[in-house]
């Protein structure tokens, strides 16, 4: 069952040329150290965040007051969107009523879903002739707890 929360481990294009996770020469369009958290309701509510880990601070501090450039950097790469899911055993459907994309909202996103233990591979499904598709892995958290 893939309820609860998951981080992030790896992000990585595969297929049209590009390689996969054994690294020669992987495309990984978040960089080397990826940050995210999906999140799967019992309810059948889900929300996702992804990001490179390596943004630079605002110069400002604030987002109010960072620049054009400062703005753009900070959110490239980003993304974000929230809604239903509904496990399927070999793919899970995303279907989106909040996204940082406006083009997504609406939309049902089929994702392929490989789940081995604490570890949850998504991809979307192509055919050979499509560009790349990216590839998330995400392992489970455990509960939080606050640090004591």
């Amino acid at each position: 069952m893939i309820v609860g929360t998951w981080r992030l481990l790896d992000h990585y294009l595969e297929g049209g040329g590009a390689a996969g996770p054994d690294g020669a020469p992987g495309d990984r369009p978040l960089g080397p150290v990826p940050l995210g958290r999906l999140l799967y309701a019992p309810d059948g509510h889900m929300a996702v965040q992804y990001m490179p880990g390596d943004r630079a601070p605002l110069t400002t501090g604030n987002w109010r007051w960072a620049t054009g450039p400062e703005r753009l950097a900070a959110v490239r790469g980003y993304g974000a969107y929230s809604g239903g899911y509904e496990w399927l055993g070999d793919r899970v459907a995303h279907h989106i009523e909040a996204a940082v994309y406006p083009n997504w909202i609406g939309a049902t996103m089929v994702r392929l879903a490989e789940l081995t233990g604490d570890r949850l591979t998504l991809r979307a499904e192509r055919t050979p002739d499509e560009p790349p598709t990216p590839v998330l892995v995400w392992e489970r958290l455990p509960p939080w707890r606050p640090a004591s």
